[in-house]
Formats: C-alpha cells, sequence, structure tokens
C-alpha cells in the first residue's frame, strides 16, 4: 500500500490519497474525507476534469472499520479491526497515519488491549461470539453498541 500525495479540496484542506497497489488499476486511489465521512475514488491523472470517479458517503462504524484496512490491505489481524471499533475516526486516523509518535504508541495501547481481550476471550471459548458480536446488529444498534463497549484507553 501506499499512500500517494495529497489532493487538496477546494477548502485547501489535504484528503488522503490511497493508491492500493495492485488493488486499484493505475491512476486511480481512494481518498478519504474524514470530516464529511466520504470516501472517493479518484483519478490521480486528471488535469481539467473532475477528478471524482464515485463517491460514497459512510457511517462512523463502517470508517473506523475502513481505515485499517487502508493501513493494511492485503492483511489485517483481527485485533486491529476489533480495536479500531473504539477509537473515534480521527484518533484512529492519527493513530494508523499521523508522523506523530504520541498517536502511533496510544494506538499500539489499543490495539494490545483488544490483541489481550480477544486471547481472553478465545480462552474461555467465546472468541467467535466476542469477534462477531457486533456483525449481526443492525447499523443503528452497532453505533450504540460501540459506544457502551469502550475500553478504558480510547484514542480522541
Amino acid at each position: 500500500m501506499s499512500i500517494v500525495p495529497p489532493f487538496a479540496d477546494e477548502r485547501e484542506s489535504e484528503l488522503p490519497l490511497f493508491s492500493l497497489d495492485g488493488l486499484l488499476p493505475v491512476a486511480q486511489a481512494l481518498s478519504v474525507n474524514m470530516d464529511c465521512l466520504v470516501i472517493s475514488l479518484v483519478s490521480t491523472h486528471a488535469v481539467s476534469e473532475n477528478p471524482i470517479l464515485l463517491q460514497r458517503s459512510l457511517t462512523e462504524l463502517q470508517m473506523r472499520l475502513l481505515l485499517p484496512l487502508l493501513e493494511s490491505p492485503r492483511y489485517c489481524p483481527h485485533e486491529v479491526l476489533y480495536a479500531s471499533l473504539f477509537c473515534s475516526c480521527q484518533g484512529l486516523f492519527a493513530g494508523l497515519f499521523s508522523t506523530k509518535r504520541v498517536a502511533e504508541e496510544e494506538w499500539h495501547a489499543v490495539v494490545q488491549e483488544a490483541r489481550l481481550h480477544l486471547e481472553c476471550a478465545q480462552a474461555r471459548g467465546m472468541w467467535r461470539k466476542e469477534s462477531y458480536a457486533l456483525v449481526s446488529l443492525p447499523a443503528s444498534e452497532q453505533e450504540a453498541h460501540v459506544a457502551v463497549r469502550v475500553p478504558d484507553r480510547r484514542l480522541y
């Protein structure tokens, strides 16, 4: 996975682009707008035309699951996906992609807690139930469920 140079929108803020080497056609990338919870498939070689090829709004839960997959598109451990459910989108984005060491260390601590939690669930024979608990809930209940089950350490 490589991050191509950011795309500046009309407000002059930068939107990160993910080329997802080998997963998307050449000259296309995914743009992630964290403020609006929107992902866009964009042309990286558009000169005069609109670079946006496709666009989709996401729920906050969908964005929290997408970000780790963008960071590791070929393999993303369960504990990373699980931990992403317990962070704000902005905190998760900072933990995964920021060059600030503090954000990265906080994210690794959250992932370690998630790993230990899943290992304990596995030892109790509850791993499948724990790791798939949110999948079967309707989207509105997932958001409420996530808000209730936040571990002590939370990135903001």
